[in-house]
């Protein structure tokens, strides 16, 4: 039976071609009616259109296949625990099939950190991002016997910075192009809860190698230290000579003096924190409590993390807020 290469408008207004068989032109005609569609060529097929018929019915097995195969490995796959963690500081939690680093974003079905689904999904936008991370756990406490999906990096170690100032240590998953607007990295500690991270570009502010990182670093410790090699002034030698015999006020006002000039000195702010602590303590000796208790917050409004200041001054503020009831302390913590 011959052929007849036709081509026709489907119903959505869209131009099909094809092949089919037929006694003559008129039955082809009708057979493409048939099919639904309004034919505006029909004619004898040629070699060339029975080559493009088979390109054309080649391509659609293939994309049939890649479909099943697509849903199939959709299906063995696990949800991946993700934590995604945004520029401005805001995080989600959530469960997702897979990601696409080349498109603009993703959908996230939303859990609490406890893992319990909220019921809604969000679309989220790459661009807003600082990283997404692969994680064992939402809360972070994982089960060490159990075992987790495992990456197999293949690309250099690469140091990251974050424009938030956090840093990320790991291994490119794949060749490092600095081109990439975000790539996966695999933490270099094992025992972090992170499995992975998908990192976006926008949100760092550098990506060094190892060896840059540690060179950038130790000239920042020099240039710290040399900062603090700063000549002593006569009012800090002043206030080192009365620190050293104890008149801790006189050496506090010498100090405060020298500050005005080297605001940025770590140097004087500590032999300022001491001397402040010291007055504190010898408030203590006296039972001046009250005072003691505001030297100590001065410290403590210096450097937060002082742990002597603080144990001072929580001693202090029962026995200021419970003065009838709180003993005298028994012993007084030594000078700086």
């Amino acid at each position: 039976m011959p052929k007849f290469a036709y081509r026709a408008i489907d119903s959505a207004g869209v131009e099909q071609t094809g092949i089919l068989e037929a006694a003559n032109e008129a039955d082809a005609v009708n057979e493409v009616g048939r099919r639904g569609l309004f034919p505006t060529e029909v004619r004898p097929a040629n070699v060339t259109d029975d080559i493009r018929q088979q390109w054309r019915e080649q391509q659609q097995r293939h994309k049939e296949l890649e479909a099943r195969r697509a849903d199939q490995q959709r299906k063995r796959q696990t949800r991946q625990r993700l934590v995604v963690r945004y520029k401005d500081g805001r995080t989600e939690y959530g469960v997702c099939f897979a990601l696409n680093p080349k498109d603009s974003g993703f959908h996230l079905d939303k859990v609490d950190k406890n893992g319990i689904t909220t019921g809604s999904t969000m679309h989220i936008r790459y661009s807003d991002l600082k990283a997404v991370f692969y994680v064992k756990s939402f809360d972070g406490k994982y089960d060490k016997n159990q075992r987790y999906r495992e990456w197999a990096p293949e690309g250099s170690e690469l140091v990251i910075e974050f424009a938030d100032g956090e840093i990320l240590r790991g291994l490119c998953m794949q060749h490092y192009d600095p081109e990439d607007a975000r790539f996966y990295i695999v933490p270099k500690d094992p025992a972090t809860n992170n499995i992975c991270a998908l990192v976006e570009r926008s949100a760092t502010a550098k990506i060094q190698t190892p060896e840059e990182f540690e060179a950038s670093r130790t000239e920042r410790h020099e240039a710290r230290k040399a900062a603090e090699k700063t000549e002593l002034t006569q009012e800090e030698t002043m206030g080192d000579f009365y620190f050293e015999t104890r008149n801790y006020a006189a050496s506090l006002e010498q100090y405060a003096i020298a500050q005005k000039k080297y605001p940025d000195s770590k140097r004087l702010r500590r032999k300022i924190m001491a001397s402040q602590f010291n007055i504190g303590v010898s408030f203590i000796k006296r039972r001046d409590y009250a005072q003691a208790l505001d030297c100590m917050q001065k410290v403590l409004q210096m450097d937060p993390t002082n742990e002597h200041a603080k144990k001072k001054y929580q001693q202090l503020r029962k026995i200021v807020e419970r003065p009838d009831k709180a003993p005298a302390p028994k012993t007084v913590e030594q000078d700086f």
